[in-house]
Protein backbone atom coordinates (compact mmCIF):
# COMPACT_ATOMS: atom_id res chain seq x y z
CA UNK A 1 0.00 0.00 0.00
CA UNK A 2 0.85 3.64 -0.69
CA UNK A 3 -0.21 6.96 -0.20
CA UNK A 4 0.38 10.57 0.05
CA UNK A 5 0.00 12.14 4.14
CA UNK A 6 0.30 15.74 5.38
CA UNK A 7 0.74 14.91 9.32
CA UNK A 8 2.29 15.84 12.30
CA UNK A 9 5.70 14.83 11.83
CA UNK A 10 4.92 12.84 9.27
CA UNK A 11 3.55 10.34 11.23
CA UNK A 12 0.44 7.46 10.36
CA UNK A 13 -1.00 4.52 11.17
CA UNK A 14 -2.07 2.01 8.74
CA UNK A 15 -4.50 -0.70 9.58
CA UNK A 16 -7.20 -3.65 8.68
CA UNK A 17 -10.26 -3.93 10.28
CA UNK A 18 -12.49 -7.18 9.61
CA UNK A 19 -16.48 -6.98 8.92
CA UNK A 20 -17.29 -6.30 13.06
CA UNK A 21 -14.24 -3.94 13.15
CA UNK A 22 -11.85 -5.73 14.99
CA UNK A 23 -8.44 -4.79 14.13
CA UNK A 24 -6.55 -8.00 12.28
CA UNK A 25 -2.92 -5.70 11.91
CA UNK A 26 -1.41 -2.23 12.50
CA UNK A 27 1.17 -0.87 11.26
CA UNK A 28 2.86 2.33 12.42
CA UNK A 29 4.50 4.37 9.09
CA UNK A 30 6.50 7.41 8.26
CA UNK A 31 5.73 10.11 5.39
CA UNK A 32 8.44 11.49 3.38
CA UNK A 33 7.73 14.85 5.11
CA UNK A 34 4.96 16.48 7.06
CA UNK A 35 4.04 18.99 9.52
CA UNK A 36 2.25 21.38 7.12
CA UNK A 37 4.49 19.26 3.82
CA UNK A 38 2.78 16.58 2.01
CA UNK A 39 4.97 13.21 1.76
CA UNK A 40 4.66 10.22 0.22
CA UNK A 41 4.53 6.79 2.41
CA UNK A 42 4.27 2.84 1.56
CA UNK A 43 4.57 -0.13 3.78
CA UNK A 44 3.57 -3.75 3.92
CA UNK A 45 1.04 -5.59 5.55
CA UNK A 46 1.40 -9.55 5.46
CA UNK A 47 -1.38 -11.70 6.26
CA UNK A 48 -1.66 -15.47 6.25
CA UNK A 49 -4.01 -16.63 3.70
CA UNK A 50 -7.54 -17.21 4.36
CA UNK A 51 -9.42 -20.49 3.15
CA UNK A 52 -12.19 -17.93 1.64
CA UNK A 53 -11.53 -14.36 0.05
CA UNK A 54 -11.89 -11.71 3.02
CA UNK A 55 -13.57 -8.88 2.47
CA UNK A 56 -11.79 -6.04 5.10
CA UNK A 57 -11.46 -2.27 5.53
CA UNK A 58 -7.29 -0.89 4.85
CA UNK A 59 -7.78 2.80 6.82
CA UNK A 60 -5.20 5.10 7.24
CA UNK A 61 -4.92 8.09 9.89
CA UNK A 62 -3.09 10.20 11.76
CA UNK A 63 -3.20 10.43 15.92
CA UNK A 64 -4.17 14.25 17.43
CA UNK A 65 -1.09 15.91 18.32
CA UNK A 66 -3.24 17.21 20.95
CA UNK A 67 -5.17 14.74 22.42
CA UNK A 68 -4.31 11.14 20.55
CA UNK A 69 -7.25 10.71 18.75
CA UNK A 70 -7.74 9.62 15.81
CA UNK A 71 -7.54 12.11 12.42
CA UNK A 72 -7.76 12.45 9.15
CA UNK A 73 -9.20 9.22 8.70
CA UNK A 74 -9.21 7.48 5.17
CA UNK A 75 -10.82 3.56 4.44
CA UNK A 76 -10.78 1.72 1.21
CA UNK A 77 -11.89 -1.56 1.09
CA UNK A 78 -10.22 -4.45 0.00
CA UNK A 79 -9.93 -8.68 -0.23
CA UNK A 80 -7.55 -10.58 1.70
CA UNK A 81 -6.69 -13.33 -1.00
CA UNK A 82 -6.75 -16.78 -0.80
CA UNK A 83 -3.51 -17.13 -2.87
CA UNK A 84 -0.65 -18.67 -0.70
CA UNK A 85 2.72 -16.80 -0.75
CA UNK A 86 6.42 -18.80 -1.19
CA UNK A 87 6.57 -17.96 2.39
CA UNK A 88 4.25 -16.92 5.10
CA UNK A 89 4.97 -16.32 8.88
CA UNK A 90 2.03 -17.89 11.55
CA UNK A 91 4.19 -16.33 13.86
CA UNK A 92 4.74 -13.88 15.58
CA UNK A 93 1.79 -12.09 14.57
CA UNK A 94 1.03 -8.84 13.32
CA UNK A 95 1.42 -6.40 16.69
CA UNK A 96 2.29 -8.68 19.27
CA UNK A 97 4.32 -7.87 21.94
CA UNK A 98 8.01 -8.61 23.13
CA UNK A 99 10.19 -8.52 26.22
CA UNK A 100 13.69 -6.73 25.73
CA UNK A 101 15.88 -9.91 25.51
CA UNK A 102 12.67 -12.54 25.32
CA UNK A 103 12.38 -15.61 23.33
CA UNK A 104 10.21 -14.84 19.82
CA UNK A 105 8.99 -18.27 18.86
CA UNK A 106 9.08 -17.89 14.89
CA UNK A 107 6.98 -20.83 12.93
CA UNK A 108 5.28 -21.05 9.54
CA UNK A 109 5.38 -22.43 5.92
CA UNK A 110 7.67 -21.89 3.08
CA UNK A 111 8.08 -23.39 -0.33
CA UNK A 112 11.13 -22.45 -1.52
CA UNK A 113 14.50 -23.14 -3.56
CA UNK A 114 16.41 -25.75 -0.73
CA UNK A 115 13.69 -24.73 2.12
CA UNK A 116 16.11 -21.98 3.05
CA UNK A 117 15.11 -18.92 4.28
CA UNK A 118 16.39 -16.23 6.60
CA UNK A 119 14.26 -14.19 9.66
CA UNK A 120 15.82 -10.41 10.77
CA UNK A 121 14.40 -8.19 13.05
CA UNK A 122 14.92 -4.74 11.80
CA UNK A 123 14.56 -1.39 13.43
CA UNK A 124 12.20 1.53 12.02
CA UNK A 125 15.32 2.10 9.68
CA UNK A 126 15.66 -1.19 8.72
CA UNK A 127 18.92 -2.05 10.41
CA UNK A 128 18.81 -5.74 11.33
CA UNK A 129 19.41 -6.35 14.96
CA UNK A 130 19.02 -9.58 14.74
CA UNK A 131 18.75 -12.34 12.33
CA UNK A 132 18.07 -16.19 12.07
CA UNK A 133 18.57 -18.68 9.48
CA UNK A 134 16.05 -21.19 9.08
CA UNK A 135 15.06 -24.40 7.08
CA UNK A 136 11.83 -25.78 6.24
CA UNK A 137 11.01 -29.49 6.34
CA UNK A 138 11.05 -29.87 2.63
CA UNK A 139 12.49 -27.79 -0.45
CA UNK A 140 10.53 -26.92 -3.31
CA UNK A 141 6.92 -28.13 -1.86
CA UNK A 142 5.09 -25.99 0.89
CA UNK A 143 6.16 -27.23 4.44
CA UNK A 144 6.71 -25.97 8.43
CA UNK A 145 9.36 -24.17 9.47
CA UNK A 146 9.99 -23.54 13.62
CA UNK A 147 12.53 -21.77 15.26
CA UNK A 148 13.13 -19.48 17.98
CA UNK A 149 14.99 -16.37 18.20
CA UNK A 150 16.27 -14.33 21.52
CA UNK A 151 15.70 -10.66 20.69
CA UNK A 152 18.57 -8.12 21.68
CA UNK A 153 18.55 -6.42 25.10
CA UNK A 154 20.32 -4.26 24.32
CA UNK A 155 17.68 -1.75 21.53
CA UNK A 156 15.75 0.83 22.37
CA UNK A 157 11.43 -0.52 23.23
CA UNK A 158 9.69 0.58 20.08
CA UNK A 159 8.20 -0.90 16.61
CA UNK A 160 10.54 -3.54 14.78
CA UNK A 161 9.39 -5.45 11.48
CA UNK A 162 10.08 -9.36 11.76
CA UNK A 163 10.92 -9.98 8.13
CA UNK A 164 11.23 -14.10 6.78
CA UNK A 165 12.80 -13.70 3.41
CA UNK A 166 14.66 -15.78 0.47
CA UNK A 167 17.53 -15.24 -1.57
CA UNK A 168 17.25 -15.67 -5.06
CA UNK A 169 18.64 -18.70 -6.62
CA UNK A 170 19.80 -17.09 -10.00
CA UNK A 171 21.94 -13.43 -8.57
CA UNK A 172 21.32 -13.71 -4.44
CA UNK A 173 18.88 -10.56 -4.24
CA UNK A 174 15.96 -10.72 -1.54
CA UNK A 175 12.59 -12.12 -2.46
CA UNK A 176 9.68 -13.34 -1.06
CA UNK A 177 9.28 -11.27 1.95
CA UNK A 178 6.47 -11.47 4.34
CA UNK A 179 6.93 -8.75 6.97
CA UNK A 180 5.31 -8.35 10.43
CA UNK A 181 5.69 -5.22 12.55
CA UNK A 182 5.88 -6.37 16.55
CA UNK A 183 6.55 -4.10 19.57
CA UNK A 184 9.69 -4.89 22.02
CA UNK A 185 9.67 -3.53 25.36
Amino acid sequence: MSGEANTFEAALTVEVVDGSGTGMCVRQLMATSGSGTPGTWEGTLAFPPELNPLPVMLRAYARSAKDGSVIDLVEYPITIATDRPPIILTSPACYQVYDLGGLMMVTGTAALFEAALTVDVRDASGTTVATLQVTADECCVESNFSSSLTLPDDIPPGLYDVVAYSLSPKDGSVENEFPVQIEIR
